[in-house]
């Protein structure tokens, strides 16, 4: 590549994930911009990534819509060996590319929220009654484990004396 600022754009699809091996992703529609300036043997990165992909909601387990809409940065540079860290990789001299696939696939997947749900009301009202009916807490079936010296369920009688106990 040659010294100064060259500029790629890729789509994303379905395919790239599933190459990926992202299964939590079920459709995609990214572009991914990627600013790649070079100066002497270091390339800066800079990507940004906008679109949307499609995620199970960890609710109802219907497919929710996830934005993406991000930019990450990194540097390449040559070295002795391979190495990777937070915002830097450097590779063998002996390498004459370097694939940004993983760098961008793993800045997708790290938008993802921790708890992706549906919208309040959006969830797939079938599952989320099944939910309720089979939680503890929506079981109406099951005698209630309080203590008000009401019956319960014996299986919890042991740990209840030792709490009583304490």
């Amino acid at each position: 590549m040659p010294v100064g600022t060259q500029e790629f754009s890729y789509h994303l699809g379905l395919d790239f994930f599933r190459k990926m091996e992202s299964s939590d992703v079920s459709s995609a529609d990214v572009e991914v911009s990627l600013s790649a300036k070079r100066v002497g043997d270091t390339y800066k990165l800079f990507f940004t990534l906008t679109g949307v992909i499609g995620i199970p909601c960890d609710r109802c387990l219907d497919e929710m819509e996830h934005r993406v809409d991000t930019t990450y940065a990194m540097s390449v540079k040559y070295g002795d060996e391979y190495y990777e860290g937070d915002d830097v990789v450097v590779i063998p001299e002996s390498w004459d590319a370097y694939n940004v696939a993983r760098a961008i696939c793993d800045t997708v997947m790290l938008t993802i929220p921790i708890m992706h749900t549906h919208e309040e009301g959006k969830c797939n009202e079938e599952m989320s009654r099944l939910l309720r009916q089979h939680s503890a807490a929506g079981d109406d079936t099951e005698t209630d484990d309080t203590d008000d010296g009401g019956s319960s369920d014996p299986r919890w009688e042991a740990l209840r004396k030792l709490k009583n106990n304490n």
